[in-house]
């Protein structure tokens, strides 16, 4: 699935920035950032498990972005991450992550129709 969506960058403009969630985008979240990103959203949404990364969002959509901009994700790594989320306002990425993890979500729910009950 893929989305645009204003973000605010740490010179106070909006910009709009591109989001792609395609079925590569755990195993790339993993080659990047060395998570299972389901067991992390799984922990952020138990919102008791002290083991959550609460960057997880900001992750996200790093590696959505990426998806999104036809980067080579063989190039990608932390310090890239760092460099990519300090375009932003404080905790703009954390404001959006509703919309980031429904973005990664969406593209999992299958929109086919059973021919039979």
């Amino acid at each position: 699935m893929f989305k645009q969506i204003n973000l605010i960058t740490n010179d106070g403009e909006e910009k709009a920035f591109k989001f792609l969630a395609t079925g590569t985008t755990a195993y790339r979240y993993r080659q990047v950032f060395q998570q299972d990103l389901m067991v992390q959203l799984s922990k952020m949404q138990a919102f008791q498990d002290e083991t959550a990364d609460s960057t997880i969002f900001e992750k996200l959509a790093f590696i959505m972005n990426a998806q999104a901009e036809g980067k080579n994700m063989n190039q990608l790594n932390f310090d890239s991450f760092l460099e990519w989320a300090d375009q932003f306002a404080g905790a703009e990425l954390i404001t959006h992550a509703p919309e980031i993890v429904e973005l990664y979500l969406g593209s999992k729910i299958t929109k086919s129709i059973p021919k039979k009950d």
